[in-house]
């Protein structure tokens, strides 16, 4: 049940996100492409609504993608390591191992935490 309503809700973002990509211009700034690179990977999802996490630059920005449900541009906050997943009013952060390597992704997105880890 709690899949299935998680499921229906990220539809109806998925939805808004269409329908606000076609009347709102994008205005992210480009971002550091080279501190970037630390963030790009897949990362597995743990137990949500897809499987996958695929975060990528394109033309100068972070792109984040939920296999299978969209994608959005990832747009740095004032905090490090923490974005703004624009169209879907979420966030996500990347999370670093003591060695600051990151090591996993937690996407929030309506109350709720999807988290999943990057893949070698």
């Amino acid at each position: 049940m709690k899949k299935l309503s998680l499921l229906l809700i990220l539809g109806i973002f998925a939805f808004s996100f269409d329908v606000s990509a076609q009347t709102t211009p994008t205005t992210t700034a480009a971002i550091d492409t080279v501190a970037a690179k630390a963030y790009v990977g897949k990362y597995k999802v743990k137990e949500g609504p897809f499987e996958e996490l695929i975060v990528s630059i394109q033309n100068g920005k972070l792109f984040g993608e939920a296999v299978g449900q969209g994608s959005a541009v990832l747009a740095p906050t004032k905090e490090a390591d923490i974005f703004e997943v624009v169209g879907y009013d979420g966030k996500i952060e990347f999370v670093r191992n003591d060695s600051k390597v990151v090591v996993k992704a937690k996407l929030s997105i309506q109350g709720n935490v999807i988290e999943s880890e990057k893949q070698p």
